[in-house]
């Protein structure tokens, strides 16, 4: 059951989920389960032993938020650039993939994704989370799964429904040409309210199993308007490279302010009060933005959340607009400790019969805060790869564009009559 948050329970989710620095129809279900594998009985199956657990007392008893900031310092290290990663659309798409993963496999996951909770914990705190924010109007979360023709009767049923009972997973099986990609890609469009509109650029019909995808889009309105003279037109903003930008500042008194040794910040309720808007302005103004969250742990957070005070605190808020994509996130967990998911000694043996494992992580986001609200969404899709090729293909080519060997024969014996070769044809 979801409990009512208080007011730092709240910030955090909205931190937590959405974190800031043609015409096709959607896909529902169109999957034939004529061509899917019945699982044998018994194994070692996650889904059947996922617990029920309550997403917010695993926010408290168990290291999501490790995972949160973690991600997040990797993702702004090095960088001056702007940059926002939603931790809850990374989490939805890799424990979708996690349902169906074995041994060491999913132990690396869980370890990297909920920290401290156990494979079942993990599982169930992904779908109760889920569950969370797809029952709120602000926020609406959309899981996919898109399956390779070649590879139908490859799939096992019972982990198929899982995902879609568990995730509201939507199924697909299609021929993995471009059509497919633009496919998913309107899929995605559509999901995010038209803010991100591609998420993959190709996929490889003999090797490329499955693409699991979310998408997650948001739109709040300020609980307190921001009225004509609170809007400051023509104010200047600083940026990491000290060079003035000319911005619309709006101005506001908030009643919750925070403040630590490293930085102050306020909270501005979107309408209905389930999500907040939180600020974070470091105190050493000497750093980038990027610098100072790429060494703001998940204790720095929980401190500066701690620190909430009620007090009228004057804020100016500039109104901005970006997109951010990663296409890295492979490398990204490897570095944090997950390793064997990209390795061929991946285990995914409960998704299908074919042995796969993830070959790409790309992370899209999008984001708009201006006088009348917040705009967000994000995507990300993991690809499914074969460990070799596994399909037999429905005709062979020769392509004679390079040197090559010919010949003229007796039909009756198959002799060379005459037995050449060509190297070039200038």
């Amino acid at each position: 059951m979801i409990k009512k948050f208080g007011a730092a329970a709240m910030a955090a989710l909205m931190f937590m989920a959405i974190f800031s620095g043609c015409t096709n129809e959607r896909p529902v279900n169109t999957m034939s389960t004529d061509n899917i594998i019945e699982p044998e009985k018994g194994g070692d199956k996650v889904f059947n032993d996922a617990k029920e657990i309550s997403y917010e007392e695993m926010v408290q008893d168990s290291g999501y938020t490790e995972f949160v900031f973690s991600v997040a310092n990797q993702c702004s290290a090095g960088s001056d650039t702007n940059m926002m990663v939603s931790p809850a659309s990374l989490l939805f798409a890799m424990e979708m993939a996690a349902a169906g993963a074995n041994g060491q496999t999913l132990d690396e996951m869980s370890a990297l994704l909920v920290p401290g909770a156990s494979n079942e914990e993990a599982l169930g705190f992904a779908t109760d989370y889920y569950s969370a924010l797809n029952g709120t109007d602000e926020i609406k979360v959309s899981n996919g799964i898109f399956m390779n023709k070649a590879f139908e009767a490859r799939f096992y049923s019972d982990y198929l429904n899982y995902i879609v009972d568990n995730f509201g997973a939507q199924t697909d099986v299609r021929e993995f040409d471009e059509d497919a990609v633009k496919y998913i890609n309107d899929w995605v469009n559509d999901s995010t309210d038209g803010m991100i509109d591609e998420i993959i650029d190709s996929l490889d019909p003999s090797l490329d199993v499955a693409v699991l995808v979310n998408a997650i889009a948001f739109d709040g309105k300020w609980e307190k308007e921001y009225e004509s003279d609170n809007i400051s037109e023509n104010r200047i903003f600083t940026n990491s490279y000290g060079e003035e930008e000319e911005v619309t500042m709006l101005c506001s008194t908030e009643d919750i302010f925070f403040e630590t040794d490293k930085a102050t910040g306020f909270m501005k309720y979107y309408e209905g009060g389930n999500y907040a808007f939180v600020a974070i302005l470091p105190k050493d103004s000497s750093v980038s933005a990027n610098e100072f969250l790429s060494d703001f742990s998940s204790e720095d957070y929980n401190e500066f959340i701690g620190s909430l005070k009620n007090i009228d605190v004057r804020t100016n808020l500039p109104e901005f607009e970006y997109d951010y994509s990663n296409s890295n996130m492979v490398e990204i967990f490897k570095k944090l400790g997950m390793e064997t998911p990209f390795s061929m000694s991946a285990d995914f043996s409960n998704i299908s019969d074919v042995d796969v494992y993830i070959s790409s992580i790309v992370h899209k986001t999008h984001i708009k805060v201006d006088r009348e609200g917040t705009e967000a969404a994000a995507a990300t899709a993991v690809t499914l790869t074969a460990k070799n090729a596994m399909v037999e293909p429905d005709f062979e080519e020769v392509i004679l564009d390079r040197p090559f060997v010919y010949a003229i024969v007796d039909t009756a014996t198959k002799t060379p009559v005459f037995l050449g070769t060509v190297n070039s044809v200038g």
